[in-house]
């Protein structure tokens, strides 16, 4: 027998309820012949490099301290906001941070002791590219950021790369030519050159289209089908005379889901000063608040004053377009334990701005207020909608199952569990996923593990009631949604 390898496959944002025969027949036909989980669940915030940091070391932001796409961090980012899509900020705060930029260890990391090659590929952000992998000139294999190309970490460089999959074409939303390139490079260069155990290739699509073009939209149906071709041509390759056939265990998944964006931006800023909050860049220069939220993420209250998170807790439920709310202490509001997002730093307040059910123009459900500057009509995500923490997870290989559909949950931070798993590699003590032992060939015969639910209450002020449901199996939770009634005073 070959020996096994891993290749995770992720398309950014992917809603599952859109993973449709006609849009993705490749990836249909792949997950049919698999093991699917209808019940994948994304992490909160459900944004990208949360998440993407979340499948990298098998553990919530709790743990591995990538708190938001943006976060308040004074030695990472001394006088701004830390922004983890920005490739330099990721890498200049990391040595700021004397390599502690997570809180535990990494994928590269884990393979590069266990004596293993791995290798990143992101069609995505820069920063998302080096989150990927923000160990590679250390431990080797191979990394690249389309986004990033002077980042790149490989055999013989950049102009290796280019010599065998071609310049760089321009970057479009839809990104077809992009995605295309991403997988050209994956085929010609990573597979020949590099042969990695445990490859993440990450498309930029879905998402791109969802945020710029609508959910459902021309555009967006045709950026789902343009990345399923892609997808479709990894499958040839690995079924034709040269691939490695099932041996090759492929793990696919989206971060998160997406939901429309209802009205231009809140202003959130603003808002609190008529309330009497000052709000700064940081809380470095004294001012009351700092904000770190699009849709979703929080508020860092200046010395994480008790007095000040009540009064500023109090006025945010009187308003209509509050949603859940958390804090450490949970007075009133969700814990950020609840959330698994309970780390020094989280912000002092958490804050999801209002979601509802409501379909868009093309028929797709979820809506959400932001605090950012997406086109009214768009996409986005960060919140606790289940169309967003909801995600796309499906496996085969000969490893593997096949046509078998799980009731259990499951999601992102069982991904390096079960590659560790696939390699023959420990689990270590530390994370927080599980291995999807359900999926797996050689347990068919063993009954699967338990899941359970329960739903999390915080009653706050003027008739604010902010609700969490979450699930389990063994020790690893999950989070299915959370919302807020009201009720009258």
């Amino acid at each position: 027998m070959r020996d096994r390898r891993v290749l995770i496959v992720s398309f950014d944002a992917l809603r599952p309820d859109m993973a449709t025969p006609d849009l993705v027949p490749n990836l249909r036909r792949f997950a049919d012949r698999g093991v699917y989980w209808p019940r994948a669940h994304s992490t909160f915030p459900t944004e990208t490099r949360v998440n993407q940091t979340a499948l990298v070391t098998g553990c919530y932001p709790e743990r591995h301290g990538i708190v938001g796409n943006k976060f308040v961090d004074p030695i990472a980012a001394p006088g701004k906001i830390f922004n983890t899509g920005v490739e330099e900020q990721l890498r200049e705060g990391d040595k700021r941070l004397d390599g502690h930029l997570l809180g535990v260890p990494s994928m590269g990391e884990l393979l590069k002791e266990a004596g293993k090659v791995y290798a990143s590929l992101s069609a995505g952000t820069p920063g998302g590219g080096r989150m990927l992998n923000h160990k590679a000139e250390t431990v080797g294999g191979f990394r690249m950021a389309l986004h990033a190309p002077e980042a790149t970490v490989a055999p013989g460089g950049l102009e290796a790369v280019k010599e065998k999959a071609g310049d760089f074409p321009d970057y479009e939303i839809p990104s077809m030519e992009w995605n295309r390139y991403a997988t050209d490079v994956y085929l010609k260069f990573v597979e020949p050159e590099v042969q990695p155990d445990v490859m993440v290739l990450w498309f930029c699509e879905p998402d791109s289209s969802y945020h710029y073009k609508g959910i459902g939209a021309p555009e967006n149906l045709a950026a789902i089908r343009g990345v399923d071709e892609q997808f479709g041509r990894i499958l040839d390759w690995r079924d034709g005379p040269d691939g490695p056939g099932e041996a090759l265990q492929i793990i696919t998944i989206s971060d998160h889901g997406q939901i429309t964006v209802e009205a231009e931006n809140l202003d959130l800023k603003t808002k609190m000063e008529a309330a009497g909050f000052s709000v700064g860049e940081t809380l470095e220069d004294g001012a009351d608040v700092a904000l770190a939220l699009s849709s979703a993420g929080g508020i860092y209250v200046r010395d994480s004053d008790p007095a000040l998170i009540r009064r500023i807790v109090d006025w945010l439920q009187g308003e209509e377009w509050c949603g859940p709310v958390s804090t450490r202490a949970g007075e009133g509001a969700l814990k950020h334990a609840d959330l698994c997002w309970d780390h020094p730093r989280a912000p002092d307040i958490g804050l999801v701005l209002k979601s509802h059910d409501g379909e868009n123009e093309y028929g797709m459900g979820g809506h959400t207020l932001q605090n950012a500057d997406y086109p009214v009509g768009g996409g986005l995500h960060g919140g606790l909608h289940p169309i967003e923490l909801n995600n796309w997870l499906a496996v085969g290989g000969d490893a593997f199952n096949s046509e078998h559909v799980s009731s259990l949950p499951a999601g992102i931070v069982d991904v390096l569990p079960t590659a560790l798993t696939l390699l023959g590699l420990p689990v270590p003590a530390h994370m927080q996923g599980r291995a999807l032992t359900e999926a797996l060939m050689q347990n068919a015969n063993v009954a699967a593990p338990l899941s359970t639910q329960k739903e999390i209450v915080a009653d706050g002020v003027n008739g604010y009631r902010a609700h969490l449901q979450t699930s389990r199996v063994g020790d690893t939770p999950y989070l299915d949604a959370g919302w807020v009634t009201r009720t009258s005073v």
